[in-house]
């Protein structure tokens, strides 16, 4: 994967867009409002593998050609809303080329894509969990009993490198790889996602009571490379 790519990708889409998934060949998808979707990287390798392989003579063969003002190239649209592929004038012979050319070459690359999705970069915004309630854990202690609770103003906030939390009186912000294992806990009208840190003796326990929102919670974390239960695993992919 190119860091040029990417940085070109992201020059290419409007900033109020944060949510967009990359994939190898540089074709790109754009969402409008992932609070439904569970799991985007799912989400999109779907939507990739449906409506990027190209079929002459059918809608899927159309294209459209936009130049970039802000990165270098163009990106080809094909039928799909919010899908596009970035070409770089690198990959053709800019000298020759026309935009049929180039529109062409950007929609044998969904090609590729659509056939083979790999990602290498998802973009979002920062994901504020909804929750009922939070909760301060110990190791030493199993769910359902806890150590302080806060119904009040409970946060989970996943964010790019970092996630805040707050199940006491304080928010805390925490590195991802400070993670030792997420868990869940289920039970009447509760839906718990655990976080066991390996720096601390305490443990954070959020209350989203929305299964939608727990699995999008774990889906992060997985992604993430985070340790996920097998209770936790079996729970996201169910």
């Amino acid at each position: 994967m190119s860091q040029t790519l990417i940085e070109n990708v992201k020059l290419a889409i409007n900033p109020k867009f944060q949510d967009w998934v990359l994939f190898e060949n540089g074709s790109y998808i754009i969402f409008n409002n992932t609070d439904k979707i569970e799991d985007i990287r799912k989400e999109a390798i779907k939507i990739m593998s449906e409506y990027g392989p190209v079929h002459i003579g059918s809608p899927a063969g159309d294209f459209g050609v936009a130049t970039l003002k802000k990165a270098e190239g163009w990106t080809v649209s094909g039928h799909y809303y919010g899908m596009y592929t970035y070409v770089h004038p690198s990959e053709i012979n800019t000298a020759h080329s026309n935009e049929s050319e180039i529109g062409l070459f950007g929609r044998s690359k969904r090609d590729l894509d659509g056939q083979n999705p790999i990602v290498v970069h998802i973009n979002r915004k920062d994901i504020d969990v909804k929750l009922i309630a939070g909760f301060v854990g110990l190791k030493t202690m199993q769910l359902p009993f806890v150590w302080g609770t806060n119904n009040f103003n409970p946060k989970l906030i996943l964010k790019e490198d970092s996630f805040e939390h707050r199940g006491g009186l304080w928010s805390k912000t925490e590195c991802y790889e400070n993670i030792e294992k997420i868990d869940i806990y289920l039970a009447y009208k509760t839906t718990n996602i655990e976080i066991t840190k390996t720096n601390s003796k305490y443990t954070f326990v959020g209350n989203t009571n929305n299964d939608l929102e727990l699995r999008k919670c774990l889906a992060f974390f997985h992604e993430k490379k985070c340790t996920l239960t097998q209770k936790a695993l079996d729970f996201l992919n169910h």
